[in-house]
């Protein structure tokens, strides 16, 4: 909670200080990660220059609301399911939907996060950015500028890969993997995996386990939010179990792909105790 909080008032110290020493932002996931902890040329120290760089480039010119569904604490993870508001101008508000997945260590007796890594959709937001007429070209160009100073020329194109990735095949993938639950037909579901499958998990912070685990679960599993980025796709979830009406099991799935064989490398369920 401290994130969104320290991001309304734009309180750069507080929002820095709920991260640990080493950390790892990625965001949007598919585009290079901020990596702070380790040598930074641009500052000559270890320390969190990258991150006080992506506060700056991305966060300080903006007014962000978060509108928040839920959260789902699995192990020493939270995941976020949300929408993102975005005030680029006063001409220029984004709505971004997002899962963001925060991975937390203890450190000096406190718990910080040291990975945090926003599942969104980079291209779908840049075409909202472009539906804006002049107001559009301002703020991109803000934007840009913003961007080559902070990250410079090669970090800003960078930046913009992250609009490749699994894209609309992984999310046809996971469409057919939900079908083929459904209907329990668990060979159908062994044609998605890739060669080098490494399991899944339910609840995310158990060990990963074969399709046996999956045949274990119970109910119709419907996805709502599906969100392509890098070599994930993200799609919130309900699990209800007929035979027991009042059983309702709701979530995020994290299906990550082997991206040379464009199939499903890894699951993991996050759900709610």
């Amino acid at each position: 909670m401290k994130s969104p909080q320290a991001v309304a008032i734009h309180d750069k110290q507080a929002w820095m200080a709920i991260f640990a020493r080493y950390n790892i932002v990625e965001d949007p996931v598919g585009a290079p990660a901020h990596v702070s902890g380790v040598f930074d040329k641009r500052t000559g120290v270890r320390g969190n220059g990258p991150l006080s760089r992506f506060y700056d480039c991305f966060i300080a010119p903006m007014q962000i609301v978060f509108h928040v569904d839920r959260d789902i604490v699995c192990g020493n993870s939270v995941v976020r399911d949300l929408t993102i508001e975005i005030g680029m101008s006063p001409q220029i508000t984004l709505r971004v939907p997002m899962h963001a997945h925060y991975e937390l260590i203890e450190e000096d007796g406190e718990l910080k996060v040291q990975h945090l890594a926003a599942h969104w959709e980079l291209w779908p937001m840049l075409k909202q950015q472009m539906s804006f007429g002049l107001a559009s070209l301002t703020a991109g160009l803000a934007l840009g500028q913003r961007m080559i100073g902070q990250l410079g020329w090669r970090g800003m194109l960078q930046f913009m890969s992250g609009v490749f990735g699994i894209g609309q095949t992984g999310k046809a993938q996971v469409a057919e993997f939900v079908a083929a639950y459904n209907q329990r037909d668990f060979e159908r579901i062994k044609t998605l995996l890739s060669s080098d499958f490494a399991g899944l998990a339910w609840p995310a912070e158990a060990p990963l386990a074969g399709m046996e685990r999956l045949a274990e679960l119970q109910g119709n599993l419907q996805t709502g939010k599906t969100l392509a980025a890098g070599s994930y796709v993200t799609a919130s979830f309900s699990l209800a179990d007929p035979a027991a009406a009042a059983q309702l099991r709701q979530g995020v799935i994290f299906f990550e792909f082997n991206m040379h064989e464009k199939k499903i490398q890894r699951i993991r369920f996050y759900v709610e105790p």
